[in-house]
């Protein structure tokens, strides 16, 4: 499988890039939080493992953040959404970027597609107030406050850190508890649906506890036909974009979430929708 993702649409100067120097040096009142050292072994298998089918691409603030980790998806989309909810615009980010910490041997979380910077020159890697940049308390409350189905926190701020490092979220869990449990998500709802430019368009929303299946029909339908379809070129080959969720387009949703690492159900639900949205088309 050729790259799925574009790379990171603000383009991200090497002198904004995050230290994470004090990942292990949490402030006690953010609570313990798992460290970066397990978190490296629980995503091994994602470590720059860029072109491997491993990495999505949503569009974070209407912009390619340069892929994260398939699983954690929609905890990016999670993100981004308690972020707007509180007021909070970003003018540049970034995800992935293949490089170890300074000058030691340690990979940067970014390099797992696991980990966001935020605006880093409004804030910055500095000692001193956690809260003087741009990002306030209700904007990390939010991000910190986004559960998974086991009540579990799935982001961290580096701005907990000793020396705070307030431009950087980094997931919190391993790939197989980064499910996000939508109720926990400020201004979001379950399934939400963005496109690249984030254009509205009528009919594109999943909502809340519903899916596309068998025998749906209308513009949502034909939109991720399209979507199908630019995926794989050779997807939906007897009805194309027909807007009818029939037999071939369940066998074609199957495959493809066969290949994303998902339950193959047929249907398009919240997780399958955003995958659908970050393909490279």
């Amino acid at each position: 499988m050729e790259d799925d993702y574009a790379p990171s649409a603000d383009g991200m100067p090497p002198e904004f890039a995050d230290p994470e120097e004090n990942a292990e040096e949490l402030d006690p009142k953010f609570g313990i939080e798992t460290s970066t050292a397990s978190l490296r072994t629980l995503w091994s298998a994602w470590r720059c493992n860029e072109g491997s089918g491993r990495f999505g691409n949503p569009m974070i603030y209407g912009k390619s953040v340069g892929g994260v980790a398939r699983p954690a998806v929609d905890a990016f989309l999670a993100l981004e959404a308690a972020l707007k909810a509180t007021g909070y615009r970003a003018s540049s980010r970034w995800a992935f970027n293949c490089r170890t910490i300074g000058k030691s041997t340690k990979y940067s979380l970014h390099s797992y597609g696991i980990a966001i910077d935020i605006d880093p020159r409004e804030n910055p890697f500095t000692a001193g107030d956690r809260y003087s940049g741009k990002l306030k308390r209700q904007h990390v409350d939010a991000v910190l406050a986004i559960k998974n189905a086991r009540g579990q926190s799935i982001w961290s701020w580096g701005g907990a850190w000793r020396k705070p490092d307030r431009m950087h979220f980094q997931i919190n869990r391993g790939p197989n508890d980064v499910d996000v449990n939508w109720a926990t998500v400020a201004g979001g709802a379950r399934g939400s649906i963005r496109t690249p430019d984030e254009a509205t368009t009528v009919g594109l929303e999943v909502e809340e506890d519903n899916v596309l299946t068998r025998g749906a029909t209308g513009a949502a339908v034909t939109h991720f036909q399209k979507r199908l379809m630019a995926w794989n070129g050779a997807a939906l080959p007897k009805h194309k974009a027909d807007g009818d969720y029939g037999e071939e387009t369940i066998e074609w949703v199957k495959t493809y979430q066969t290949g994303a690492g998902l339950e193959a159900t047929g249907n398009i639900d919240g997780v399958t929708a955003a995958l659908l949205q970050g393909d490279k088309v």
